[in-house]
């Protein structure tokens, strides 16, 4: 905690606030993803109909790192 002192000579204590950690957050994501029992042709489709239908746009979707943390796994795309 940090301190402060006034003109009185009083110290005030000021807590900080601990911020959420993101790995919560992802397991709580990839728990709801692993309830959806979604395969690897339902998320390529949905990114398909996100982009789209643009296949450079379907593999950035794919391979992101938002995707990674909701599924709990990484696509690697080879051409």
């Amino acid at each position: 905690m940090a301190t402060k002192s006034n003109k009185s000579g009083e110290v005030k204590r000021q807590g900080r606030r601990v911020m959420p950690a993101l790995r919560s957050s992802a397991r709580k994501v990839r728990t709801a993803a692993k309830k959806a029992q979604l395969t690897l042709g339902d998320i390529i489709s949905a990114a398909f109909e996100t982009a789209g239908g643009e296949a450079r746009e379907v593999i950035r979707l794919v391979t992101s790192t938002e995707m990674e943390r909701a599924l709990g796994r990484r696509i690697v795309f080879v051409p």
